[in-house]
């Protein structure tokens, strides 16, 4: 980024800014909230306006902690013309099985950080009780559990943004802020594959027919997630009609064995097959149980192709 040549310094309030953090925190609440039921769901068919169910604080969601924009949001954005129920509807609407929640509050803090609290829906903000409440987020238990103010939050996330905004040229004048234009600098494309994780895991491993998205795996007809997690490759296939492969070319002597772990996340069940030069050499079914990803150890003899 580099300043904007002649374009005027934006000058706003800290009590501005603030406002405006806070419609940032608050329009991505009440997003999620509303487009949570079309979340890798059936995409929604009619406006929404309403929570699809009471509420008297928001509960904790990862939804709003870390998000990346998505090109949905940023159409949403773009097409919603900064009307905060116009940007969500079509975030939700967009198509099926899609992250709408995500891509509504996406979509939605951008159109907080324009607008400030005044541009959200009064009826929805109410029943939140200026209030963000859990215990847990997802499987992880939260310790201690979150129980404070979404006002106390955005006091405290606007704090961290004024010291970004002064490390960046801006300029803090005691209930003034001038922050500079700046000019975007494209950058360029990230080309990735996802056989380029083997040279963080084992090069001498090829990874081929792979799934690049989709929650965990977890939805029929969904390409899955592919991952490292510390030594472990985590991998589904990309379709669910011809399997991931896993190749490698070696010369073998002595009496080779070939010994791995066979991972299975909880609840689910895949074959494993093992060939040698075109042969059958290991099948199995890797079934997991209740109570966390379970492993196996694997050992085939490859000793008749040494």
């Amino acid at each position: 980024m580099v300043a904007a040549q002649g374009a005027t310094p934006i000058r706003l309030t800290r009590v501005e800014y603030e406002d405006r953090v806070r419609a940032v925190w608050t329009a991505q609440i009440i997003a999620v909230l509303l487009a949570w039921p079309h979340e890798h769901q059936v995409a929604s068919s009619v406006w929404l306006e309403n929570f699809p169910k009471p509420y008297k604080a928001a509960p904790v969601d990862d939804d709003w902690y870390y998000e990346m924009c998505a090109v949905r949001a940023f159409a949403s954005v773009w097409s919603g013309g900064g009307d905060f129920l116009k940007t969500v509807n079509l975030a939700a609407h967009a198509a099926d099985f899609t992250d709408a929640d995500c891509n509504a509050a996406n979509a939605a803090s951008v159109v907080g950080a324009m607008h400030g609290m005044t541009c959200l829906p009064k009826d929805l903000v109410d029943q939140l009780g200026d209030r963000i409440v859990g215990g847990k987020m997802g499987p992880v238990a939260l310790t201690p559990p979150v129980n404070e103010s979404i006002s106390d939050l955005a006091k405290r996330t606007a704090a961290v943004g004024e010291k970004i905004i002064t490390a960046n040229g801006g300029k803090i004048d005691g209930a003034k802020i001038s922050i500079p234009v700046r000019q975007p600098i494209t950058q360029p494309a990230e080309l990735f594959e996802l056989a380029d994780l083997m040279q963080y895991w084992n090069s001498d491993w090829k990874l081929e027919r792979a799934g690049f998205g989709g929650a965990g795996g977890g939805m029929g007809g969904i390409r899955g997630i592919t991952y490292l997690d510390g030594d472990v490759l985590a991998t589904y296939p990309r379709d669910e009609v011809r399997g991931l492969v896993l190749r490698r070319t070696s010369k073998l002597s002595g009496n080779p064995t070939l010994t791995f772990q066979a991972g299975v996340d909880p609840g689910r069940a895949w074959e494993l097959n093992v060939y040698a030069n075109n042969k059958q050499v290991f099948n199995s079914v890797i079934a997991g149980a209740d109570g966390g990803r379970q492993w196996r150890e694997v050992k085939v003899d490859l000793s008749e192709f040494a």
